[in-house]
């Protein structure tokens, strides 16, 4: 990806022109491609996305702009239900979706596909899955399921399990390593060593996966994870301490591959709205031969 970025503030005499025009000036971009960044929702007025060419904007907004030349065609992949209530909505991700909007874009990401597929739905977001993830993702589709939602993502009051693909074996371990963002890094990444920029307490628990649970995917050294906390790329970094990353994963050193050989798997949580005991799983079909 070629994702280029700019962030300037609104002079006065600039506060008449439209805004594709004011794009275009204060950038390096022309009137097409600034209304092709606005019309993807990649770019934002004090820190709110704008779509409208026209708009004017007032002197000293801060405007952010960011345009991806190689996103590919807007999808149209079908999102899989696993569980439906009046309440929640439970899908499985495809891999290579981001959970939501990225800077260059609000139309390539999950909720844009849900909106389109359901829309009728006003979604909330209490938890995310990294891009190249794949798997269970709960969303509340009635504000009565928010708050309790949004506690037990918070107080980890939940049983969330992965499965993940790395080239060497691994006993069964828990690995409790701070992790943060590593300063300077480019492209941006996290760590539990080295100059971490306001690391936290991560936990998680990892065990071979059974041969029953890898019965029909491609062969190769499985390990489930447990998360007790919800850091970045807490599985992803948690196993590239231990020597294991997770196959695929070139941010973190691990073997090449055409894909990141994680799935968010299994999810255990009380209803926060009916109280009764979830128990929700997705077949990591994109794994099996």
């Amino acid at each position: 990806m070629t994702l280029r970025k700019w962030t300037f503030t609104v002079d006065p005499e600039d506060a008449e022109l439209r805004l594709d025009q004011l794009i275009a000036k204060r950038t390096d971009l022309s009137r097409r491609a600034a209304r092709e960044a606005l019309k993807l929702g990649g770019v934002q007025v004090d820190r709110r996305r704008v779509k409208v060419a026209g708009k004017l904007v007032k002197p000293g907004l801060e405007v952010r702009v960011a345009y991806d030349p190689d996103l590919p065609p807007v999808p149209t992949t079908a999102i899989p239900i696993v569980f439906e209530d009046a309440w929640l909505l439970a899908v499985d991700k495809p891999a290579g979706i981001a959970t939501q909007g990225t800077w260059a874009t609000d139309r390539h990401d999950l909720l844009a596909l849900l909106k389109t597929q359901r829309p009728e739905l006003k979604l909330f977001l209490h938890h995310r899955l990294d891009q190249g993830t794949s798997g269970l993702l709960v969303l509340a589709k009635d504000a009565k399921a928010n708050p309790g939602l949004a506690a037990a993502f918070a107080d980890r009051n939940l049983e969330k399990l992965y499965l993940a693909r790395i080239s060497e074996p691994l006993e069964a371990c828990t690995i409790e390593a701070p992790i943060g963002r590593l300063r300077g890094a480019d492209p941006g990444r996290f760590g539990c060593e080295g100059d971490l920029m306001e690391p936290k307490s991560a936990r998680t628990d990892f065990r071979p996966a059974t041969a029953e649970e890898t019965a029909g995917l491609v062969p190769g050294h499985y390990v489930v994870a447990r998360i007790h906390t919800g850091r970045t790329h807490q599985i992803r970094v948690h196993l590239a301490h231990l020597g294991r990353p997770v196959l695929g994963d070139a941010l973190y050193g691990g073997g090449p591959s055409d894909r990141l050989w994680l799935h968010a798997w299994r999810l255990g949580l009380k209803h926060p709205v009916t109280g009764e005991d979830l128990r929700l799983e997705a077949p990591p079909l994109r794994f099996r031969v």
